[in-house]
């Protein structure tokens, strides 16, 4: 029923001790084979609901797959539409979505990775009306943005509150406090040193 040369197998490097190796893409897995007989061979990425996955676990893979992506739209935008008002740009500013889809899940924390994301943008602000001689925070505040960055965590803090109200499910067991002084205070729980073992 299955399309099995549509599979793909990815194995990330992970050291015996970690909670990865409870997972059955771990590196103990060299190759799957299909109940067809067919081997599956592990790749060095994997487009998962369109994020792409990497053994080493780091986003840059990601991070250049939607740069790229935003780089075309900018570029198709710019080239069709010669009017460059800040209304006018503003509205075809389509390129965020292909930087930000699925951001809690992939949210990078190395610099050259969050500056590369934030390319686009820099670019993309260069062409609109009175934007000329401005720096790129400068460029911002005149267009009333905000950097991709700044819109990656409060997608992220939305994220964690709708966790916390119930409105998302809590894979990562999330726990929050009420502070009279601080007010809500939520925690994640540290992976096991060592994880379990199963027979």
């Amino acid at each position: 029923l299955l399309h099995e040369n549509k599979f793909e197998l990815l194995t990330y490097r992970t050291p015996k001790s970690h909670l990865l190796q409870q997972l059955p893409f771990t590196s103990q897995w060299t190759k799957y084979t299909t109940s067809s007989g067919q081997e599956i061979l592990p790749t060095q990425s994997v487009k998962d609901l369109g994020v792409m996955l990497t053994p080493d676990m780091k986003w840059s893979t990601q991070v250049k797959t939607a740069v790229e992506s935003a780089n075309k739209m900018a570029n198709w935008v710019l080239s069709v539409f010669s009017d460059r008002s800040k209304s006018t740009m503003l509205t075809l500013f389509i390129v965020r979505s292909r930087l930000e889809y699925s951001c809690p899940v992939w949210n990078p924390n190395l610099m050259s990775d969050i500056k590369r994301l934030e390319s686009p943008q820099r670019a993309f602000t260069r062409y609109i009306s009175g934007c000329k001689g401005l720096s790129y925070w400068e460029r911002l505040k005149f267009l009333n943005l905000m950097s991709i960055q700044r819109r990656r965590e409060r997608y992220i803090i939305i994220q964690v509150w709708k966790i916390l109200k119930g409105l998302a499910p809590n894979d990562l067991q999330l726990k929050s406090n009420e502070h009279i002084r601080l007010g809500t205070r939520c925690s994640v729980p540290p992976l096991p040193k060592k994880a379990p073992s199963y027979a």
